[in-house]
C-alpha cells in the first residue's frame, strides 16, 4: 500500500510539472497566434474533414502528458526492480515480434526502460556498497563457471556486460574518491572470491589502464598498520600473498600499454624535462614491476628483489 501511495506522489508531482509547463508554452504559443493572427488570417484544413489549429494544440499536449505519464511509470518499474517481461506485459508488447513490436506506439518506452534499467541496477549496487565479487553473484556468473580459463565461454554474455560495466563505474568512483583525500571504502574487496571473478575483474582494470597500485588495493594485496591504516605489500610480502599471481597478470596484460605511452612521452617531452614529469617516472616504476616480476616470469626466473 505504501508502495502505491509513493508512486502516486511521483506521478502526481511529474503531473504538475508537466500541466504547469504545458499552460507557459500555451501562454507563449498564444501570444505569438494574436499577434500572427492581426496581420494575417490562417486557415489550416487536412482533406474534407478540415482540421483547426486548436485541435492540433490539443492533441499535442496530450502526447506530452501521455509523455510525462509513461516517464513515471517507466522510473517505477526500475525503481520497484520489475524484470523485462514483467515491463513488456504491462506496455502491451508481450508476444509482438518484428515490425508489429517496432511500430507498436509502447515500443520507445521499453527502448527506454532497457537502456535505463542497466544503469539503475549498478548505482544500486554502489549505493548498496557492493562488491564486484557480490555484482558477479547477483548476476549468476558464479553458477556458470568458477576458474578464470573459464572466462571465454561467458565474455560475450549480458550478465559478464554488467559485471563489467560495474567494475568500471565502481572503480571510477573510488579513485575519485581516493584522489579527494577518502580513505578506500572498507568493503573494497570481498574475502573468497572465485579464481574467474578475480581473474575477471584482474584483466577490466588492465584493460581500463587503472594504476598498478590501484590494482594492489582492488585486489586485497595490502596489509593494516598498527595505526589501522592500508598499506600496499611489496617485495617479499607481496610475491608470497596467495593473490599476487593476479598482480602479476594485471602487469601483463597492461605492459602493451605502458610501452606504448613510454615511447609518446619520451618522443613529446624533451630528455631533460623527463625526469620531473610525473606522469612519466609513474610508468617507469609500473614498467619495473613488469620487469621485476613478468619478465623475470617468463624468462623462468624468480623475481628478483
Amino acid at each position: 500500500m505504501r508502495l502505491q501511495q509513493a508512486f502516486l506522489v511521483v506521478v502526481a508531482s511529474l503531473f504538475a510539472s508537466a500541466v504547469v509547463a504545458l499552460s507557459a508554452a500555451t501562454e507563449i504559443e498564444q501570444a505569438k497566434s494574436s499577434t500572427l493572427l492581426s496581420s494575417q488570417s490562417i486557415v489550416v484544413h487536412e482533406g474534407a474533414k478540415g482540421r483547426s489549429l486548436r485541435a492540433v494544440d490539443t492533441e499535442d499536449e496530450s502526447s506530452e502528458l501521455r509523455g510525462w505519464w509513461t516517464s513515471a511509470k517507466v522510473r517505477w518499474w526500475l525503481e520497484s526492480e520489475k524484470s523485462d517481461d514483467y515491463v513488456k506485459g504491462a506496455l502491451k508488447l508481450k508476444g509482438l515480434e518484428g515490425d508489429a513490436l517496432l511500430n507498436h506506439k509502447n515500443y520507445k518506452a521499453f527502448q527506454y526502460f532497457l537502456k535505463k534499467s542497466e544503469d539503475y541496477k549498478i548505482n544500486k549496487w554502489y549505493r548498496n556498497e557492493y562488491t564486484t565479487y557480490q555484482g558477479w553473484q547477483e548476476l549468476g556468473l558464479n553458477k556458470k563457471i568458477t576458474l578464470g580459463k573459464d572466462l571465454d565461454k561467458i565474455r560475450n554474455t549480458d550478465e559478464f556486460k554488467v559485471y563489467k560495466h560495474y567494475v568500471n563505474y565502481f572503480d571510477k568512483f573510488v579513485l575519485i574518491s581516493l584522489k579527494a583525500g577518502d580513505k578506500p571504502p572498507k568493503w573494497m574487496v570481498a574475502r573468497g572470491p572465485s579464481d574467474a571473478e578475480m581473474t575477471a575483474r584482474t584483466e577490466i582494470m588492465a584493460e581500463a589502464r587503472r594504476p598498478a597500485k590501484y590494482a594492489k588495493l582492488a585486489l586485497g594485496l595490502t596489509e593494516t598498520t598498527d595505526n589501522s591504516k592500508l598499506k600496499l605489500l611489496t617485495d617479499k610480502a607481496l610475491e608470497e600473498s596467495s593473490d599476487f599471481k593476479y598482480f602479476v597478470l594485471f602487469l601483463k596484460k597492461k605492459e602493451p600499454v605502458l610501452t606504448e605511452e613510454l615511447k609518446k612521452l619520451e618522443a613529446r617531452v624533451l630528455p631533460n624535462q623527463l625526469r620531473s614529469n610525473k606522469r612519466y617516472q609513474e610508468l617507469l616504476e609500473e614498467m619495473g614491476w613488469v620487469k621485476k616480476y613478468v619478465t623475470a616470469a617468463n624468462a623462468g626466473g624468480a623475481p628478483r628483489g
